[in-house]
């Protein structure tokens, strides 16, 4: 047998295989979905959507973007404003993978975009999915790698662009170790919109055309600030009976489980200095509330929930319960650690409280912005801390010095502005691409 025929046996079979072994999972699959629905009922409902029966669209579907959950929503929101009304007037299609995704969706667009769940990666299913929305355009943010979506996208001729594409070294070694399985997925793709310059080197190597990949810079630069922010953090403070003048505070921003311990170890140590002080805990993930809450009234403080409509006006940490309020919450704040960083789970976005003109404070797992995090540390506008006693020694020196705390901010602001110009780029790239005049059910 040619050298040139094995190798498309050997990547037949590691589709196969992967196929398999995906189609053996789908219960283990739906009991995870089941085990999540017992903190959040939402992960049961709409479990059609997983095997492709959403919603037959009436008209191709002139661009489909995919954001896994909410932190790419949120990422992608500049992008999907710039989306809707653009291609024949008709709504863009936007999937997700989970109910704080889908809720985040409609919060944000309503009824301007289409939604569903993005179906389990089943050859059946992928082409069911494909066949009711029939897109023209598609468009994955970040790191959503399906390698039987990217073959069904590819077979009926419908282009996929992947933007603001993130490669971190671990999931390059993951990768690395089915290479036939990656060469191929890869080269299915249209274009490749990397983040950073590092993570389209290891697209390329990975398999990639490197005329297909270039770096295009981070979306998560180009989100634009509500107008209303500032009236709606002045709601908050009234509603929260915010003391006047404003005490010291800190936030823990998206944060996991192994994490508040750190920073109410942290907290408990500033109080020393500031018997004011304050700090805002908000957990990830909506299932991890209670436990935040539990964490912090063992440790001894007065707690307040924001969800609380006639909380106590005396305390001293405020886990923030709320979808969708981060930012609202980050105005409360003049310092900001941005949590999935002191654990391995690789990060979440350092950008909005940079873009807020607060300092950024972050743990060394962040895989997920090691480009934002190092342009933060090289301008002065954030710092890597690994336990408390660092981000003591930053949240300290901040409180203490004014000055610095207002330069500081200053500095992480001017790394945002600095890079935005990313959803122009996608912008540009996605109008290039010409639509198939007729998509085949």
């Amino acid at each position: 047998m040619s050298r040139p025929r094995m190798e498309v046996v050997y990547t037949t079979l590691a589709r196969w295989s992967y196929t398999a072994l995906f189609y053996l999972s789908v219960p283990l699959l739906l009991l995870n979905l089941l085990n999540r629905s017992r903190r959040q009922p939402a992960y049961r409902q709409r479990l059609a959507e997983r095997f492709g029966w959403c919603t037959r669209a009436q008209t191709p579907t002139p661009v489909w973007l995919h954001a896994v959950s909410v932190g790419e929503v949120e990422a992608a929101a500049p992008l999907i404003r710039q989306l809707i009304g653009r291609y024949n007037n008709v709504p863009p299609l936007v999937t997700c993978g989970t109910p704080t995704g889908s809720e985040r969706i409609r919060q944000l667009f309503g009824d301007q975009v289409r939604h569903c769940y993005l179906p389990f990666d089943l050859p059946t299913s992928v082409d069911r999915f494909l066949a009711r929305n029939r897109p023209e355009r598609a468009v994955i943010v970040e790191a959503e790698l399906w390698p039987n979506l990217y073959a069904a996208c590819h077979r009926r001729g419908v282009p996929l662009v992947l933007v603001n594409g993130r490669m971190s070294p671990g999931s390059f070694r993951n990768w690395s170790r089915v290479p036939r399985l990656a060469r191929v997925m890869l080269g299915r793709i249209t274009a490749v919109l990397a983040q950073h310059g590092d993570d389209a080197k290891r697209f390329v190597a990975l398999g990639a055309p490197a005329g297909r990949v270039q770096a295009s810079g981070n979306i998560k630069f180009d989100k634009e600030l509500p107008e209303n922010l500032s009236q709606r953090t002045a709601d908050l403070r009234r509603a929260l009976a915010w003391p006047d003048p404003t005490p010291p505070t800190w936030i823990g921003a998206s944060v996991h489980p192994g994490e508040w311990p750190v920073l109410l170890d942290a907290f408990q140590r500033l109080r020393a200095d500031w018997p004011t002080a304050r700090l805002i805990l908000v957990p990830r993930h909506p299932e991890r509330f209670d436990a935040a809450r539990a964490a912090a009234e063992d440790a001894g403080w007065r707690v307040r929930l924001r969800s609380e409509a006639d909380g106590p006006k005396d305390y001293d940490v405020l886990i923030g319960d709320t979808m969708g309020e981060l930012l609202v919450l980050l105005g409360l704040a003049s310092v900001a650690f941005v949590g999935g960083s002191l654990v391995p789970v690789g990060g979440h976005n350092v950008l909005e409280p940079a873009a807020l003109g607060m300092p950024v404070l972050f743990g060394p797992h962040r895989d997920s912005f090691r480009a934002a995090g190092d342009a933060l540390v090289a301008s002065d506008g954030g710092w890597e801390v690994e336990d408390a006693h660092a981000i003591v020694r930053h949240v300290h020196r901040l409180w203490s010095e004014p000055q610095a705390l207002q330069a500081t901010g200053e500095a992480a602001r001017s790394v945002v502005t600095r890079n935005r110009g990313a959803v122009a780029r996608v912008i540009q790239a996605l109008d290039a691409i010409a639509a198939p005049s007729a998509v085949k059910d």
